[in-house]
């Protein structure tokens, strides 16, 4: 194909193969049937794109393919527009978090559905990217409303590979191998730096006392010169390393006239950033499928996962080591004289490495289903699927280790537990698809029924008192002094229709609705139905359409109702009793909860308007979404008279909306016989407001300075504003005058927002920026013959973190020698001097009113989070069977994952993530950090990968 350097008419050059349009006559010069041919999932089926009326986003297996990452989730970022996805850090193993079309509830899950070959599941953790044949995001109401009550936050749809009738035996192996690096070492100070600020921070509180700013102490033990030990130590040194990954899978597929399988294995060996932070996963699939007629078959698809990790501490746990790294005093020696991490009056950093933790999953589960069509038009189809997920975790502080005393007296302590989860689906559904009118009107009914249970299991027995350190098992400990185990269940039921009917492939219309009951209702609220439309209009087909440079162009729009109850307590809309409450030293029962007969699901109601248009032969592809989505009834505790007994009730309070649009652009800019070059970007704009939440005051705090109030988004903080560093002296005055505080120069000024002379918690107000309303993905693939080149990036806008970590690395020495102020970061160097008055870091104090005046929460330490980081950098090298003899095809890969972040926040990593590892998403209990985002609590920072690797297919 030739060639041309042609102008759009935008005045943007491109380079475009040579096209010749055709032109139309009133008929189309294309069949209309084979424009477009590409199908995709929908909820229980498969739909010609050109059929379809709600926004669904493709993710195209290729993309895992030749973008290898270690997990799927990894792989939607920036793919997506109105998927927000969110690496929550370096530790070892998978760490994201997803959001689809913004976040709408408050107590109940903001995680999308995910389905797996039909069965839902309550991750993608199961999943090899190896093994995805397809994927599709469905996120209006119009394509999820068929998932019900538990699709409010979007659904991702996948299939794994299946093999292929008659398809040759084929084996694939691929294999990477990558080191792995903190994104960006903070800078701390060193031991003389540290000494200066004590220094300068004990000069200052003498100079207050001289000029009576500050009442004479009486020469306390604080106002002792710091030593000069000679010692300077970097903690990071001791915390972090230089981590690696190993990623190894070999996947088989046959297929005979009657049969297909696939199989695949996989391991991935990851070694952390932090010292000790290991997880492994390996993982299995079988998918297998039988013809015993033309039009009977059956199949199993199954996996096995195996997960062994030791996980570091979480971000807000007292021994976290890589925040203790940054807090440790540099003037200090990390070991004494007898080899172990030297004790002080502050957590070493190395203590954490001492507990011994590890913890185990083994999940397996398959799906079973026979697909029977009595006549061509009518398909019969009947699924039973499980999934068993078993834990044990097990904890032991030695007695030799810093945890392991009590009392200063070699001791001990032991923790194991186990869970056993399990979940099965009964499902069945006829569908009926036929064509009337000469082909040109399509009708498809799908109805079915599906039930689906749960139960979990858990325990946990606790010792003390371990006669030696090499006896880690409770079978070794002197006293058993805690248990517990329990079970719940729950259930859902439910039956589910959808209509669908097509007109000469320009008109197309949805109707769908399902009708689910849950067993965590109370009767009376125990149903709910989830009905939903859409409808289709592609304008490029009608007769009058003459534009021939346009391929295809289709308006959509759709409305629905979704629900959620994923995440709510199995009884939560029950009136249970619990039994083992002491009274008088007796057992009892008592009950559990404050019962509330009125409890329902959350639901949600989805407006959304689209356009698809194809031009130049399909080289250049745009899709346009508006949606306006609110979630009502939000499920959320509210607080009750203590009189009760009782602190909170579970109840439906009040209402979230999410509205916004997305954009997406995919590009064939160049498409030569030898070079070839793609380029895709899309955008997402949402805006979360808190519509109403069901209390007097009309919000609530969530900690660290989160709030959720009416009117403002999720993710706000809710803080006093930090107005900069005072150059002279400066006063404080309440309403009739009266001077009520003064602030000497080099101290912070805050805004007395209700003018009463004091700054205190009345003065807080709503800062916004936790969660970004702006967010998308940039991508470009060159392709030269046999090499390729792809380079993908995200960007956050609107973005803003609160740097919590600061008000203990800013404090200028505020507790003082010999006590020992928590290490800084550079920048409190910047220090306010007679000299220096132009920063906003103020002057170093050995005073407690001074120094917690200054680091007070405040949105001193709020900052914005922009950024574009570029995701991932692959060069490949593809070698034909000409090459390489009995080898089909082997592709050869240099990757780099993070290489480069652009963005104006000070901290490690702008894409920072609180993370709580016990705060597990599942039907029973639900992840809320989602809405308390964007604080930096000396997070883990995410990483950059260095990998080679190859793929063969034989």
């Amino acid at each position: 194909m030739d060639v041309k350097l042609r102008v759009l008419s935008t005045g943007v050059l491109f380079f475009i193969g040579q096209i010749s349009f055709a032109q139309k006559t009133g008929k189309d010069s294309i069949p209309k049937e084979t424009q477009i041919d590409e199908v995709v999932m929908v909820g229980y089926g498969k739909q010609k794109k050109g059929d379809i009326t709600g926004a669904i986003t493709t993710v195209k297996n290729e993309v895992l393919q030749e973008q290898p990452v270690s997990s799927v989730e990894l792989a939607l970022q920036g793919k997506a527009p109105g998927v927000q996805v969110a690496s929550t850090g370096g530790r070892a193993g998978n760490n994201t978090k997803i959001s689809i079309r913004g976040n709408g509830s408050l107590s109940a899950s903001n995680n999308p559905l995910y389905i797996i070959d039909g069965v839902p599941q309550e991750s993608l953790g199961n999943l090899s990217p190896e093994d995805i044949s397809s994927m599709e995001i469905l996120k209006d109401a119009a394509s999820a409303a068929i998932y019900g009550s538990r699709a409010s936050n979007g659904v991702v749809l996948v299939e794994t590979q299946a093999g292929r009738y008659n398809g040759r035996p084929s084996v694939s192996f691929s294999t990477s191998y990558g080191i792995q690096e903190i994104i960006k070492k903070p800078r701390l100070l060193n031991a003389s730096q540290y000494k200066q600020v004590h220094d300068v921070a004990r000069q200052n509180y003498l100079n207050d006392i001289q000029n009576g700013v500050l009442p004479n102490p009486g020469n306390p033990l604080s106002l002792t010169p710091m030593t000069d030990t000679g010692i300077n130590t970097n903690w990071m040194d001791y915390v972090l390393r230089t981590g690696s990954i190993r990623n190894n899978q070999i996947s088989f597929t046959a297929g005979s006239a009657m049969s297909k399988m696939y199989f695949s294995a996989s391991n991935i060996i990851q070694e952390g950033i932090i010292n000790g932070d290991r997880y492994e996963i390996s993982r299995a699939r079988l998918n297998v499928e039988q013809k015993f007629a033309d039009n009977f078959k059956i199949g199993i698809n199954s996996y096995f996962t195996y997960t062994s990790s030791n996980p570091v501490a979480d971000d807000n746990n007292t021994y976290q080591p890589y925040s203790n790294a940054m807090s440790a005093p540099p003037n200090l020696a990390v070991y004494g004289a007898d080899g172990k991490p030297n004790r002080f009056n502050f957590n070493n950093p190395l203590w954490a490495f001492e507990r011994k933790v590890s913890d185990r999953w083994q999940k397996i589960g398959s799906n079973f289903f026979a697909v029977y069509n009595p006549v061509k038009e009518i398909t019969l189809k009947t699924s039973i699927s499980g999934n068993l997920a078993v834990r044990r975790y097990n904890r032991y502080d030695a007695p030799n280790t810093r945890r392991g005393e009590n009392a200063g007296v070699p001791w001990g302590y032991g923790y194991y537990s186990t869970a056993n989860n399990r979940d099965y689906l009964i499902e069945n559904t006829i569908a009926y698809d036929k064509r009337f009118a000469d082909n040109k009107l399509k009708v498809s009914v799908l109805v079915g029924q599906s039930f689906q249970k749960w139960e979990y299991e858990d325990s946990y027995i606790q010792g003390e008192n371990f006669a030696s350190s090499d006896l880690s098992w409770l079978v070794s400990a002197a006293t058993i002094n805690q248990g517990r185990s329990y079970m719940i269940g729950m259930s859902l039921a439910s039956f589910f229709g959808r209509a669908q009917l097509s007109w000469d492939n320009k008109y197309n219309l949805m109707l769908s609705t399902r009708y689910d009951g849950s067993s965590k209702f109370a009767k009376g609220n125990k149903w709910g139905n989830f009905p939903a439309a859409s409808v289709g209009w592609t304008v490029s087909n009608e007769s009058f359409f003459n534009v021939p440079v346009i391929n295809e162009l289709k308006f959509r729009a759709s409305y629905g109702l979704t629900g959620n109850q994923t995440g709510i307590p199995y009884s939560g809309g029950l009136n249970l009793i619990a039994s083992g409450q002491n009274h008088d030293q007796n057992p009892g029962t008592a009950v559990l909860d404050l019962y509330n007969p009125d409890l329902k699901w959350e639901k949600g109601k989805s407006f959304d308007v689209g356009m698809d248009i194809s031009i130049f032969k399909r080289r250049i592809n745009l899709t346009v979404d508006f949606y306006d989505k609110t979630t009502n009834d939000l499920l959320y505790r509210l607080p009750v008279p203590q009189e009760t007994g009782y602190n909170n009730i579970l109840s439906n309070v009040g209402s979230i909306n999410n509205k916004g649009i997305e954009v997406a652009l995919d590009s064939k800019i160049i498409k030569g016989e030898k070079f070839k070059w793609d380029f895709g970007v899309n955008f997402s704009y949402n805006k979360n407001v808190v519509e109403k939440i069901g209390t007097k005051a009309g919000y609530f705090t969530t900690g660290f300075g989160s709030i959720v109030k009416e009117g403002e988004p999720l993710g706000s903080f809710y803080l006093i504003e930090a107005l900069g560093v005072a150059k002279e002296r400066y006063e404080y005055k309440d309403q009739n005058g009266n001077v009520t505080k003064v602030v000497q120069a080099g101290d912070m000024i805050y805004r007395d927002i209700n003018g009463d002379g004091k700054i205190d918690s009345n003065d807080r107000q709503v800062f916004k920026g936790g969660i970004a309303p702006i967010y998308g993905g940039i991508s470009t693939r060159f392709a030269y013959d046999k090499l390729d080149l792809s380079i993908n990036a995200q960007y956050s806008i609107g973005k803003k973190i609160y740097a919590l970590y600061k008000e203990k690395q800013l404090s200028g020495a505020d507790t003082g020698y010999p006590s020992y102020s928590a290490n800084m970061i550079d920048e409190q160097m910047n220090y306010w001097t007679p000299e220096n008055t132009n920063t906003n870091v103020p002057r170093p104090h050995l005073a407690g009113a001074i120094s917690s005046w200054n680091n007070q929460r405040s949105s001193r330490f709020l900052e914005n989070a922009d950024y574009l980081r570029i995701t991932d950098i692959t060069l490949g090298y593809n070698l034909d069977k000409t090459q390489i003899g009995f080898i089909k095809s082997m592709r050869v890969y240099a990757q780099v994952r993070n290489p480069f972040t652009f963005t104006k926040y000070s901290g490690a990593d702008p894409e920072t993530y609180y993370v709580d590892q016990s705060a597990n998403s599942s039907q029973n209990t639900a992840d809320t950090t989602k809405i308390t985002s964007g604080y930096d609590l000396n997070s883990i920072p995410n990483v950059k990968v260095y990998s080679i690797g190859m793929n063969i297919n034989f």
